[in-house]
């Protein structure tokens, strides 16, 4: 989409929750560790939801991304060496925003296993997370501005 625009001053907006869908479910749905003491693999079996907007806009001619998502990731943990499945459960972050780098995080039916999951595997998906607003302007500023 290309936008006629003289100098980029008016506002113009993107909505940019299919491409969202997208590169969660690319950058996520194959993510899997060993854990630390090497007994367990923990693997984002799908993502199951985003939802939410999230949009790219500029004004001025500067680009500026806002976005509130709500997120369920699928988890399993298994016993690494026979590939047993030990648990499995959800992860959702119900508020991903813009100007937040810290989240909430519910944690729900690993049982034993959460504690693994916050401190092993969720700092995982921390940093993907946080990937996420760079990438979302410098994939979609480009469209907003006309040349």
């Amino acid at each position: 989409m290309v936008v006629l625009n003289p100098n980029n001053w008016h506002w113009v907006d993107k909505n940019t929750l299919p491409w969202t869908k997208e590169y969660f479910e690319q950058k996520l749905s194959d993510l899997q560790i060993i854990s630390e003491d090497g007994k367990h693999k923990i693997m984002l079996t799908r993502v199951t939801s985003v939802s939410g907007d999230s949009n790219v806009s500029q004004r001025k001619g500067k680009p500026i991304c806002y976005f509130d998502l709500q997120l369920t990731l699928a988890i399993k943990i298994l016993q690494l060496e026979s590939e047993d499945e030990l648990a499995s459960g959800s992860l959702d972050i119900p508020e991903f925003m813009h100007d937040e780098t810290e989240f909430e995080i519910r944690y729900q039916d690993f049982k034993e296993f959460e504690q693994l999951v916050r401190t092993e595997f969720y700092p995982e998906i921390h940093g993907i997370l946080l990937a996420y607003q760079p990438t979302l302007i410098r994939e979609h500023s480009k469209d907003l501005q006309d040349s």
